[in-house]
């Protein structure tokens, strides 16, 4: 996911874009909201990383400049001075989110996660995930799950796993559409996985999810577990 960091202090820029570098992310970085606005149409970033201390046009201003634009771009607006009326402003203006200076690194990730997780629903087509769900078989399994969304955690058990997804008992109040983040153990033991993934649907027997980030390394990991369980499996 690309991000624009749109912060004049050259310092804090580096350190942010480094932050987002460790999440696994791509920076590109904007020294003032104007500078933003004019490379836009060039770096065509996914999310942006806002301060709302800058000279000449405000973090407000571009907000206000991206409505008028009527560009969709997911912002997180970041001050370590703004008063809790300009935070509601921001979000007014269709920020996704506020996070106070200094940031903390996990809160970065989850929202990063989060944001990343809407871009690649929004790319993914519902024929491929019906394709991907349907045409390679699951096999019952019971593996603890942490189930980690945006109003807090959760543990299941899965009912069965796929290279694709897997069923959980029971997720709570997670929504058809919900991102959330999965933690479980193959049965192969370690290293545990943790995927981004989507509820697709609720059925009688539980909550099933497509998993959307998965690993190619972990991907095989599930694929292999999974053949070796099928009933022609020498």
């Amino acid at each position: 996911m690309r991000v624009l960091i749109v912060e004049d202090s050259p310092a804090e820029a580096e350190a942010f874009a480094v932050l987002v570098a460790s999440q696994g992310h791509n920076p590109v970085v904007a020294p003032s909201a104007e500078a933003a606005l004019d490379t836009l149409p060039v770096s065509s970033p996914d999310a942006v990383l806002l301060d709302l201390s800058l000279p000449g046009m405000s973090g407000v201003e571009f907000l206000h400049a991206l409505m008028k634009r009527r560009q969709p771009l997911p912002v997180v607006a970041i001050s370590g001075v703004a008063s809790e009326e300009e935070a509601r402003r921001c979000l007014e203006l269709g920020a996704v989110e506020f996070l106070p200076k200094p940031l903390i690194i996990d809160q970065l990730r989850i929202v990063l996660d989060f944001l990343e997780l809407q871009l690649l629903t929004r790319r993914f087509t519902e024929d491929v995930l019906k394709l991907n769900r349907r045409r390679y078989s699951r096999v019952e399994v019971s593996l603890e799950v942490k189930v980690e969304e945006p109003g807090g955690q959760l543990l299941g058990r899965s009912v069965d796993l796929s290279p694709f997804g897997l069923k959980i008992g029971s997720a709570g109040e997670v929504q058809p559409g919900g991102p959330v983040r999965l933690y479980f153990s193959p049965p192969d033991g370690d290293p545990p996985i943790s995927v981004l993934s989507l509820l697709v649907r609720k059925d009688p027997d539980g909550h099933a999810f497509a998993f959307v980030s998965l690993t190619n390394a972990d991907f095989q990991r599930l694929k292999s577990f999974v053949d070796s369980r099928l009933p022609d499996a020498s």
